[in-house]
């Protein structure tokens, strides 16, 4: 992705909007004949949610690949992890909330979303399913991808894998989280992608997949602050139980005590503050060196004062997209081990083992202070040992290399060729994927 753009693009879904999207659509009777490299997104959480990691990484997908020359279509819905996440896209609906699609472009990209009654994926009614699944149908008819991209296991989504497989189109799943435990979701996927090898060696072990390991997508010019570095917080993002709420609030409170000098920015995103104080049955007051954002779209301001990023997390973290973004803002992470946590982080941080009562508890568990003081005096090293977090910097500079976006598109076309040579009838070899449709436009988009 060569050229710039701010992390609030312009959202608009009026009817100016999806004239200029209609108008675009191509292969339809009539319509002259789109050779571009093609790909689909087809899954109803929406890539539009600025709450969700995975989204965040499909909508960066997208966008680069829209870059390179590919047509890219997003089809979603009015789905999203957290109501935050989905406000912008809610209030650019407004004046076409009484439609039931909504299209517009963004970045390049193509966006078709299905409005639903409910923001949760499982109160999909079935109405809104067969509008959704109506749609589908309609791009494979008309626009046939090379490619459909998506992740989940309800039955919808089943279904679709199933007709893209029964039509001869690659599915390309993006595997990031833990939670898949029935193999049949995977029967009718081409390929599997993932973002860590810890990730990958899970599902081997577990279902016996071969997953393709191909990164982190991140545009750095959406994070990476142009601002001089203000290194003056140790920075916890989504105070979540999930994420480890219950270990930094008191690890947060025994810093007051101890270390008071010591500041901590908390910024929130589904995990909230407020929320986490009522449940863990703390104050505000206990937490006098604790500074408190709300969600934000721009992160770069937060990196730029981000002297070092705490990630407590409790669940397996496949590849946390805040370890990458800490990485290219040359910021060193303190982390749980857990997932994928300790093959990205590597010499650019520290990673403290947690008990397994308290990743099983979450927030039912007791922290002992044993335990609190090994995260305490990693937070005090890189807060007053001036050398040592020099060292720590420069580890994540070298770190942060490694999440090119253009490295990562590049890896994930490698994956997915084979598969889609192989659709069209060719055989796959390194000379013909390096000279492959799926790369060659790509090559001369980009020169």
């Amino acid at each position: 992705m060569s050229k710039s753009r701010t992390p609030q693009s312009s959202f608009d879904i009026s009817d100016k909007a999806r004239q200029a999207v209609d108008s675009s659509l191509s292969n339809r009777p009539g319509a002259a004949v789109d050779t571009r490299p093609s790909i689909l997104f087809c899954c109803p959480g929406s890539i539009l949610d600025q709450t969700s990691g995975a989204a965040l990484s499909m909508r960066t997908v997208m966008a680069g690949l829209a870059a390179r020359g590919f047509r890219a279509v997003a089809l979603q819905a009015t789905i999203f992890d957290s109501p935050q996440g989905g406000q912008h896209v809610m209030e650019a609906g407004e004046s076409q909330k009484d439609k039931p699609i909504w299209r517009t472009e963004l970045d390049g990209v193509e966006h078709l979303i299905v409005k639903t009654s409910n923001s949760h994926r499982r109160y999909m009614n079935c109405q809104e399913e067969e509008t959704y699944y109506n749609l589908f149908r309609q791009e494979l008819a008309n626009r046939r991808p090379d490619m459909v991209f998506l992740w989940g296991s309800l039955v919808l989504e089943r279904t679709i894998m199933r007709e893209c497989k029964d039509a001869g189109i690659p599915v390309v799943f993006y595997l990031v989280n833990e939670g898949y435990r029935d193999p049949s979701v995977f029967k009718d996927v081409a390929v599997v992608v993932t973002d860590t090898q810890s990730t990958a060696d899970l599902y081997r072990e577990r279902h016996g997949l071969d997953c393709k390991v191909v990164g982190k997508f991140i545009d750095p010019a959406m994070i990476k602050s142009a601002l001089p570095r203000r290194p003056d917080f140790i920075t916890f993002i989504n105070p979540s139980f999930e994420k480890g709420v219950s270990l930094f609030m008191p690890l947060a409170r025994l810093a007051a005590k101890e270390c008071p000098e010591i500041r901590f920015l908390v910024v929130q995103s589904r995990g909230r503050w407020a929320e986490a104080l009522q449940v863990l049955k703390f104050n505000p007051s206990d937490f006098p060196n604790v500074n408190v954002l709300g969600h934000r779209t721009d992160m770069r301001p937060v990196y730029a004062s981000t002297r070092a990023l705490l990630l407590p997390s409790l669940w397996h973290e496949s590849g946390a997209r805040v370890i990458a973004e800490a990485q290219l803002n040359g910021i060193p992470v303190i982390a749980s081990r857990t997932g994928g946590s300790a093959e990205m982080i590597g010499a650019a941080g520290r990673v403290i083992n947690v008990s397994d009562v308290v990743r099983q508890k979450k927030a039912e568990a007791v922290i002992g202070e044993d335990e609190l003081r090994i995260w305490l005096d990693e937070v005090r090293g890189v807060w007053h040992d001036a050398a040592y977090y020099d060292q720590l910097c420069a580890q994540a500079d070298v770190r942060g290399q490694e999440h090119d976006i253009n490295r990562s598109l590049d890896r994930f076309l490698r994956a997915v060729s084979p598969s889609i040579l192989r659709s069209k009838g060719m055989e796959p070899n390194h000379t013909a994927v390096d000279r492959s449709f799926v790369i060659t436009p790509a090559t001369a988009t980009a020169a």
